[in-house]
């Protein structure tokens, strides 16, 4: 399972960055870099027209479908994080790092942050095809709340299974770091916004060096 979820989340990481587009139209959301986590975090109209660009707009078409098609893979993308998360629990628990209360609490986790994801996606793809501003407020609404529940669950998560994964033996333990660095940062977020972005970037270094200690041997 942690192979072929780690596996799966290298692969699509690579693709969706390269799909998606890297940079709004005119501006992102105040203080935010990559244009997808700004769409996320969006709270209001002119963050929607300013990543997407406004109705009439040359640049929207190709944005929009770009983004869309994104959300679409994200889809898959999403499954694998969180079945990576899964995998983490269970070999954890395999070696007796963790308990049945804590494995579940992490599976919980994971299941949290898959359907915060897949209804975060529901109201992106909505959004991307509204050019009224009249009639955004309840996706933006229900986008703040879903986007939330996948980071934060996220997050949790990572800072859980930190001190586990620490006592494990091998280098792979050296990856507690991130983990716990990624969701100190993530949850600035009600604070500062953008630590939420800081802390994806950090969390994937956590799985990439996941990835690595998933094809060795246990």
């Amino acid at each position: 399972m942690l192979r072929v979820s780690a596996t799966v989340v290298f692969v699509l990481s690579i693709v969706l960055l390269t799909l998606m587009p890297s940079k709004p139209v005119t501006a992102n959301v105040p203080g935010f870099g990559s244009a997808v986590i700004g769409f996320e975090l969006a709270t209001e109209p002119a963050h929607v027209f300013g990543i997407l660009g406004v109705a009439g707009a040359p640049e929207r078409p190709e944005q929009v479908r770009r983004m869309d098609l994104g959300n679409r893979i994200d889809y898959l993308f999403m499954l694998a994080y969180a079945t990576l998360y899964a995998g983490i629990a269970l070999l954890l628990a395999a070696h007796g790092r963790i308990g049945r209360g804590i494995t579940a609490l992490l599976l919980a986790l994971a299941v949290l942050m898959f359907l915060g994801d897949a209804m975060e996606n529901r109201q992106l793809l909505l959004l991307s095809q509204l050019t009224d501003p009249a009639v955004m407020a309840p996706p933006l609404a229900a986008l703040g709340c879903w986007t939330h529940l996948k980071w934060y669950a996220i997050y949790a998560a990572s800072l859980l299974v930190a001190p586990f994964i620490w006592r494990e033996q091998g280098w792979w333990r050296w990856s507690a770091v991130p983990f716990a660095l990624a969701a100190l940062l993530g949850f600035t977020g009600p604070v500062y916004p953008p630590g939420i972005e800081s802390g994806s970037y950090v969390v994937g270094v956590a799985w990439l060096m996941t990835l690595v200690r998933a094809y060795q041997r246990a």
